[in-house]
């Protein structure tokens, strides 16, 4: 049994925004609207679980040995924390001890390969931490696309998922996948599209729209949709993380601006996520430009 994993890589780099100082603002500025409360990619980890540290010495500690190579805690933790955050979500109990127990499966029958596949999650923890939030969702999103794209090929020859991928995808399952494109949509990039909506009709006041009536339009549209438009929904996380940096360094004046754009928009549109998306667009430009 094999364990595939992808890795989770990038360097620190100079932030965005002061996370502290907008975790500060939103208690006051936002109190009632979706800024409110921190993502998960927000908080100082970068990963579901909050705190994923381990302390060295427990991390050195050999849970398996094979043909001269030892397995680590270390490894296993490394291994659960990218399967959280590939899922979104915190494992169980039984599902972190099902996953630990296939690593050491996988280890006891190949150990050098199983090291080898390891390898690259070594540090991951600690990358992680260092970006901000909009590099994390950028360094998620490729992972998970490069993750469900090899369990995608490995399904087509008749391959079981791997257990990694098998515990993730119970919390963040493919809802589409356009092969030609290379392009896989997981169920929590659709939540993050129905976030972006739930976000920018909080700036004029408005609700969301029954959010499954909103999911079905999306799908029914990415079904005929190009490849930039399945991309970007594809991306809706990225995107998403992209709008609360922008609106949380906003000053007031341009906040009520934005919020006067997007009064009138709305009220003209024939289609509300074609707004969405336009204020994810100007979002993007203007973080890009801040980080230029």
């Amino acid at each position: 049994m094999s364990t595939q994993v992808s890795a989770v890589t990038g360097v620190a780099a100079t932030p965005l925004f002061d996370a502290e100082q907008a975790r500060g603002d939103a208690a006051h500025r936002w109190a009632g609207t979706p800024l409110a409360t921190e993502h998960w990619l927000e908080q100082a980890s970068g990963f579901p679980r909050g705190d994923v540290s381990v302390d060295p010495a427990v991390a050195a500690t050999v849970v398996a040995v094979s043909r001269g190579y030892r397995l680590t805690r270390g490894h296993l933790e490394e291994t659960v924390a990218f399967g959280e955050f590939l899922a979104g979500e915190t494992f169980t109990a039984e599902e972190r001890a099902e996953l630990e127990q296939d690593v050491v499966d996988a280890f006891e029958d190949s150990p050098k390969r199983a090291l080898h596949s390891l390898r690259p999650l070594s540090g991951g923890v600690r990358r992680v931490a260092a970006l901000d939030p909009v590099q994390r969702a950028q360094r998620r999103l490729q992972a998970l696309t490069t993750s469900y794209l090899l369990e995608l090929r490995r399904q087509a020859d008749g391959q079981e998922l791997s257990p990694l991928m098998a515990v993730v995808s119970r919390h963040n399952p493919v809802v589409r996948h356009w092969a030609s494109a290379g392009v896989v949509l997981v169920a929590d990039a659709l939540a993050a599209r129905m976030e972006q909506h739930r976000l920018v009709l909080c700036l004029v006041g408005r609700e969301l729209e029954e959010p499954a009536v909103l999911a079905d339009q999306l799908l029914a549209r990415a079904e005929q949709a190009g490849r930039l438009e399945v991309a970007e929904l594809a991306g809706s996380e990225l995107r998403l993380l992209l709008i609360r940096a922008w609106l949380t360094d906003l000053g007031s004046r341009a906040l009520a601006k934005v919020r006067e754009d997007v009064a009138r928009a709305v009220t003209s549109a024939l289609d509300v996520d074609i707004v969405v998306q336009h204020v994810g667009y100007r979002a993007a430009l203007e973080v890009v430009g801040q980080a230029a």
